[in-house]
């Protein structure tokens, strides 16, 4: 079709496609009814043969009821069964040739009791009778099987033959000839034959056939498995009629396909002939139909031509009626809207619709073509902190107003900028030429001055809080997308920490994206166990025993190393996973702490608790299903939670704290002394253990201020019923100074450092041997 639109014009494609489209209709619709008609004829010869196979059967077992009763009336004949009853083979032999020939049978055999021949009208060895057959003799009072003998078919009937005195089997063999398939096909009006399958042939062996079935059947087109299936061949309709229940001899019904399709043949004919009819038709009305509109569509078509080209033509003098007329009209039209909606959307599709600045459109095909020519440049990033709160409790019609000044001052400030543009609601973009970025940073202070001036509008003046960023390209982003995501990381920094003027640092995107990375991946190893514990030891000032560890989490990233606990619990927290985080860290230190008391090592565990824990409903639930079944119980646990987690949401922490506490856990206030708690607070919780930081401890024998902290606390600790915990001892100094002061517990690497569960059971012991050295002075006189 392509190739002949370039000879021919309008008209003879609206003839083309007008005859097409009939002709397409017409032959859907003959294939569709020829289809319809064919599928008649094959259900008309499915349904002849469903009579044949149906008449098949009948013959088949009226023949074996008739051969039956002969059989019985011949078996029940006295001179019959005293010919079998004497013994004598020549009188068995003339009976049975006699009575064979009565009843129609091929042949007959005599059989003892012991089922061996004793008389024969065969010459040859007589055919093996299957057991089914003695069984269903037996049963029934008689057996039916069909075998071949001599490459014919037989159906074989075995009846008993009794007497006074005598018992014996009979066994005769009516013949599957032609005869019979001649007869079930002039029944059945269809074609038969016989076949059957012999052991190790292939395929079906042909026995006997009705006189229709050509000499030489398309057997060779038979399943070469010698399955059950119908013929397949195209020549014929075809019906495979099991004659045993093993499928060994079948029938086969043919119905000869091209007599049986003759009426087909014809109706197709006369629908070929109509579609031709219906196409000539078509060709004739087309041919004056594109006669009539051909003209006035060409002239259109000149039209279209010239408005595409961008040179207004004068509408043509159409003729050819009222619609055509109004096709033209509309062409006119549509020009003039066409030329109106370009300009407008180019200009909408690269500008803000509030300050006529260039919008995010502009600043990507700018940005992108800097980067394609690697032509440098430098950006000022603005961004008004408090528009949202301008928004919402000025209008947004007031908030307009001061975007659109401080896009004003922007256009007056930077007159040699690339491009002005507002990227978002409150952020402005300038893309100035390159310059130092020492230059760069006066130019954004003065800018950032100007714009922090008070802006008046409708008469009221309005300071505005600016946040100003910096950032030099190519140098600072390659890409477009990695200078967005730089941009807006400056600005995150620049907002927190609100120094004048921010510009982008080298390698803060890198710590982003790693911080991304240490997010996804927290998740895979909490799933995949990827998380250890390690446990430091505590003891007891008193009698230096081990009494209980403290349960630390690990991470040792695939790619990255060891990663520090205070950063992925930060991440974990930020990104909501701090639940998920919590709940495995629980349950690794259950299944640690059931392990090792089970050994007999029976010290508790002290576990940390973030402050968004302390808002989990879930979480004492939690803890009781993980340590319900713990040897020593829930005394054993220890909970610690910091002074900030507790004061950041005081009413949901202790809460609780206190389901924790009714659970039996204790509970600890960890790194006291770093927090902005009062003692009233501290003495408002339920805790029943504080734990000083390592920062007052660490250094805490050289240190004096150091050392009236502390006594002070553990005094005053112990003044409102609360135990202590040193934690970070470093030295025998140091731990000598908190025994003196009556600390209770302590831990540091003095002591021992934390240690995987596999290496408690030996940390424990060496502990135990430094017991005398570690104990109070006083427990070692009692001991």
């Amino acid at each position: 079709m392509s190739a002949l639109q370039p000879q021919l014009g309008f008209r003879g494609r609206l003839v083309v496609a007008m005859v097409v489209l009939v002709a397409l209709v017409s032959l859907t619709i003959g294939a569709l009814f020829t289809a319809y008609l064919f599928d008649e004829e094959k259900n008309r010869a499915a349904a002849q043969l469903d009579v044949g196979e149906r008449l098949t059967e009948e013959v088949m077992s009226r023949r074996t009821a008739l051969e039956l009763s002969r059989l019985t009336v011949l078996v029940q004949d006295f001179g019959f069964r005293s010919a079998v009853a004497s013994g004598n083979d020549a009188t068995m032999l003339s009976a049975l040739e006699n009575h064979s020939q009565r009843v129609g049978a091929a042949f007959a055999v005599i059989l003892d009791q012991s089922r061996q021949p004793l008389a024969s009208t065969l010459s040859h060895e007589p055919p093996v009778i299957q057991e089914d057959s003695y069984r269903a003799a037996i049963a029934q009072g008689y057996g039916r099987q069909l075998i071949t003998v001599n490459q014919k078919g037989y159906e074989l009937l075995l009846i008993p033959v009794q007497a006074p005195g005598l018992r014996a089997w009979m066994a005769a063999g009516f013949a599957l000839d032609d005869a019979v398939a001649e007869a079930i096909a002039g029944l059945s009006d269809t074609e038969v034959f016989f076949r059957t399958l012999t052991e190790g042939q292939r395929p079906h062996q042909i026995i006997a056939a009705s006189s229709g079935v050509d000499p030489a059947p398309p057997e060779a087109q038979a399943d070469p498995n010698g399955n059950d299936t119908p013929l397949d061949d195209p020549r014929f309709f075809s019906r495979v009629v099991p004659l045993d229940i093993g499928g060994y001899m079948q029938a086969v019904l043919l119905i000869n396909r091209d007599a049986s399709l003759q009426r087909f043949y014809q109706r197709v004919t006369e629908v070929l002939l109509l579609v031709v009819a219906i196409l000539l038709i078509a060709i004739v009305v087309a041919l004056y139909i594109a006669r009539s509109l051909g003209k006035p569509v060409l002239q259109l078509a000149d039209y279209a031509r010239a408005v595409g080209k961008d040179n207004p033509p004068a509408p043509p003098e159409l003729s050819g009626g009222t619609e055509i007329t109004q096709l033209g009209q509309a062409f006119t039209d549509m020009l003039s809207r066409l030329q109106e909606r370009e300009e407008q959307l180019r200009y909408t599709a690269s500008h803000d619709d509030v300050t006529a600045l260039g919008n995010r459109n502009a600043l990507i095909d700018l940005t992108k073509e800097l980067f394609g020519t690697q032509t440098p440049c430098s950006v000022i990033g603005v961004r008004l902190d408090e528009l949202s709160e301008i928004n919402d409790t000025l209008g947004l019609e007031l908030g307009d107003k001061v975007l659109i000044g401080t896009a004003r001052r922007l256009r007056e400030s930077l007159p040699d900028a690339h491009l002005l543009a507002r990227t978002g609601g409150d952020e402005f973009l300038a893309v100035l030429p390159a310059m130092v970025p020492e230059q760069l940073d006066d130019r954004a202070s003065m800018l950032a001055e100007t714009l922090r001036k008070p802006l008046r509008v409708d008469n009221s003046p309005f300071s505005l809080k600016i946040t100003v960023v910096t950032l030099s390209l190519p140098t600072d982003a390659s890409d477009s997308n990695e200078f967005r995501r730089r941009l807006n990381l400056t600005f995150e920094k620049a907002q927190s920490n609100q120094p004048a003027i921010t510009r982008y640092q080298s390698g803060e995107d890198e710590n982003h994206l790693r911080e991304l990375k240490l997010i996804a991946d927290l998740h895979k190893a909490i799933t995949d166990q990827g998380l250890i514990m390690n446990y430091q030891p505590k003891l007891d000032f008193r009698t230096g025993k081990l009494v209980q560890v403290e349960a630390l989490v690990r991470w040792i990233h695939p790619e990255l190393g060891f990663i520090s606990p205070e950063e992925f619990i930060f991440l974990a927290e930020r990104s909501g996973q701090i639940h998920d985080l919590t709940a495995h860290i629980l349950d690794l230190v259950a299944t640690d702490a059931r392990a090792w008391q089970q050994a007999g090592m029976t010290f508790g565990v002290a576990i940390n608790l973030s402050a968004m824990d302390l808002a989990w409903a879930g979480l004492p639930d939690h803890i009781a299903t993980c340590f319900k079944d713990l040897p020593g119980g829930m005394e054993d646990i220890t909970l610690e939670v910091t002074e900030s987690a507790v004061m950041e949401e005081p009413g949901k922490a202790v809460t609780t704290l206190n389901q924790l506490r009714a659970l039996g856990a204790k509970l600890s206030v960890d790194d006291f002394g770093t927090g902005y708690s009062s003692l009233s607070q501290l003495r408002s919780l339920p805790v029943q253990e504080l734990k000083i930081d390592k920062s007052f401890v660490l250094n805490l024998a050289s240190e004096p201020q150091d050392q009236l902290i502390v006594k002070s606390t553990i005094e005053m600790a112990h003044g409102l019923g609360l135990s202590v915990v040193a934690e970070g001892i470093e030295s025998m100094d140091a731990w000598a100074l908190l025994q003196t002061w009556q600390c209770d517990l302590g831990q540091g690497f003095g002591l021992s450092k934390p240690v995987p569960a596999s290496n408690l059971a030996r940390v424990a012991n060496e502990l135990a041997s430094r017991q005398l050295e570690l104990a109070h002075p006083d427990a070692k006189s009692l001991s």
